[in-house]
């Protein structure tokens, strides 16, 4: 991937502000609250986990983290973390889940070329795949999960991994991140991503200090495909 600076970065989302256009090499999904309604599903499993193992129910701050960091912080017993790890995986990629893109996620994926973009999760693999497939979504170019890392978000270890990925593949340029949650922006911004937040899990006022950009929807979205690359601009409102 060419190195890109963070001016050149707020250039970038100044000019999407201003109603501009921009022109990216590759983009990257957060998957949970970002991509996917799925939000409610996880904070399901970690309900289950959390009286499985009798440990108090978990905070909405824990969304954007490894199933690793979310066992330790639930406080379960250091004997028991590799049985209560393998049990939320279990319980969060069963199958016959049900779940929906977000608003306007399907029409800005599908308008994507195929290659630039992939998905980075802080899901383990199962459950990532599990959980995206039940969308009905086109298929990312590679997943990036909780298990291809050892530092969950808001370490930059899971976007650089994602921009490298990106660099296999023969994107160079400005990598675009979007993410529901302040660890994940911090993660993307870190990785050196120009980085949009998207309300729901978090709130603008969370969000805003954190991101380049923050919207409320992929409808405040829409790409001009200029291969290579993709011209990014907001929507009129």
């Amino acid at each position: 991937m060419s190195s890109t600076t963070g001016g050149q970065l707020a250039e970038h989302a100044a000019m999407l502000g201003d109603g501009g256009e921009v022109r990216v090499a590759g983009v990257l999904f957060d998957m949970d609250g970002t991509l996917v309604d799925s939000v409610p599903a996880v904070e399901e499993s970690w309900r289950l986990m959390a009286e499985e193992f009798g440990v108090p129910a978990l905070p909405a701050t824990l969304h954007g983290q490894t199933a690793e960091a979310v066992v330790a912080a639930a406080g379960v017993r250091g004997d028991q973390h590799a049985h209560a790890i393998a049990r939320l995986v279990e319980i969060e990629s069963r199958p016959g889940q049900r779940l929906k893109a977000l608003p306007g996620v399907q029409v800005f994926v599908e308008s994507l070329p195929a290659g630039c973009w992939g998905v980075v999760t802080s899901a383990p693999r199962p459950v990532a795949r599990a959980r995206y497939g039940a969308t009905g979504l086109t298929p990312p170019a590679f997943f990036v999960t909780g298990d291809d890392v050892t530092a969950s978000k808001p370490d930059p270890e899971p976007f650089s991994k994602g921009m490298a990925e990106l660099g296999r593949r023969g994107v160079s340029g400005v990598v675009v991140a979007v993410e529901d949650t302040v660890a994940g922006v911090r993660s993307a911004r870190a990785a050196g991503c120009l980085t949009v937040g998207v309300t729901g899990t978090c709130t603008m006022a969370e969000l805003a200090p954190e991101a380049h950009l923050v919207i409320r929807s992929f409808d405040q979205l829409c790409t001009m495909t200029t291969s290579p690359g993709v011209g990014l601009a907001l929507a009129p409102s």
